[in-house]
């Protein structure tokens, strides 16, 4: 029998209270994010915004998003994370104030603006943060916990937000979301200084960043296929119930929450004891099969039994990306990887979204749309066979 003792130093504690405030500050972060994910595009149609400056509202988000990722190391260098962190939550709260504040076109584009930049640099430095206070051997455990936020968050978020909005108006909605931030802000400041390591470029050149990368690459080149796959399940799964006459979208979210939940829990300390190949490839089969069986689904048990399949693996692959991106880079280049998982990420979305678009357009069907996603994710199991399972290494 190993002493307590032991066991402790075996299993080293995860769970403290600045490791808590993280994931208090992350399921703030992403409950008003998720608050305007069905709710912005009313209010822009209500506004009478025509479709074309929707369009550019929405390319605002994305491309400020992507910018600040790029730049948030850089800036934590000069002015510590814990700083930058506090920025980009302010951003988001001004982005969401600004909305109803000054109700012009040029404003709804600012305010997208403003709160994709603070988007941008609070889920990048999040996660950096974050990794400094878990343990290196419960990395991926640690991560799934933080993103239980997320998970809540898009649970929940949405339904809130529709329901705010529908009995007290887009006023208090976008007040509820400048909340959520005001409300991260306060928690920060119970946060010890956090100091980043930062790779030193008068040492490191970029032949020698580039090898440095060369793993968070591969995995930010798998995340960006996944993007590819699952963003017709988020953009098209209404429109596509609608056409099947299947349940509605919302329940679908609803279900897989509780498969996304387990895996959560329990994904990580998988990882953690037997490596990334006991979670990655059974994670990328749940996930092509949730949305082949989306793609065949006629009745209402078929549909939920791809909802709870589909979150047993989507919950389970992301942190465990996440987890080998972080543990293949040193500490020195996490911020930047960080970032490039996340925008690799973003980028596989919203250039999925359009492809998916035009097929669907095509063969007249968003049918076409869930044959052709599982299929990016068979690629995405070749793939990562390509990259990390062949030749066989040692644990990761």
């Amino acid at each position: 029998m190993i002493p307590p003792q032991d066991l402790a130093v075996l299993k080293p504690p995860l769970w403290n209270a600045t490791f808590l405030t993280y994931v208090l500050i992350n399921l703030c972060i992403f409950m008003g994010f998720d608050m305007l994910l069905p709710t912005l595009s009313l209010y822009l149609v209500a506004q009478g915004c025509p479709k074309e400056i929707i369009g550019i509202i929405f390319a605002c988000f994305a491309v400020s998003a992507v910018s600040s990722r790029l730049v948030a190391s850089r800036l934590s260098q000069f002015l510590g994370p814990l700083r930058v962190l506090k920025l980009g939550l302010l951003f988001c709260g001004l982005g969401a104030i600004l909305f109803f504040a000054m109700p012009q076109a040029i404003s709804y584009a600012l305010a997208r603006f403003l709160f994709g930049a603070g988007y941008g640099l609070t889920s990048t430095l999040m996660i950096s943060m974050a990794a400094q206070t878990i343990p290196p051997s419960r990395l991926g455990e640690g991560l799934g916990y933080l993103g239980l936020g997320a998970t809540v968050a898009l649970a929940i978020g949405p339904m809130v937000g529709l329901t705010v909005a529908k009995n007290f108006g887009y006023v208090i909605l976008f007040s509820s979301v400048a909340v959520c931030y005001l409300l991260a802000m306060g928690i920060s400041l119970t946060l010890p200084k956090v100091t980043l390591a930062f790779p030193d470029k008068k040492r490191v050149g970029w032949l020698e960043t580039l090898k440095l990368l060369s793993p968070a690459l591969k995995t930010s080149f798998l995340i960006f296929i996944y993007g590819l796959a699952v963003c017709g399940v988020s953009a098209y799964l209404a429109v596509y119930c609608e056409e099947k006459n299947l349940p509605s979208a919302a329940s679908f979210f609803v279900i897989s929450t509780i498969g996304t939940l387990f895996s959560r829990v329990t994904s990580g300390r998988v990882y953690d004891r037997f490596g990334h190949r006991m979670v990655v490839p059974p994670a990328v089969i749940l996930v092509a099969v949730s949305i082949f069986m989306v793609y065949l689904a006629q009745a209402r048990t078929s549909f939920y039994a791809a909802a709870i399949i589909y979150g047993l693996g989507a919950g389970s692959l992301f942190p465990a990306l996440q987890a080998m991106t972080l543990a293949s880079t040193p500490l020195s280049h996490r911020t930047g990887t960080s970032a490039l998982f996340y925008n690799a990420f973003d980028v596989g979305i919203g250039l999925g979204v359009t492809i998916m678009g035009f097929f669907a357009g095509y063969y007249q069907s968003y049918a076409m749309v869930y044959l052709l996603s599982s299929g990016l994710m068979a690629l995405a199991l070749v793939i990562y066979a390509l990259f990390f399972a062949w030749p066989i290494k040692k644990k990761a």
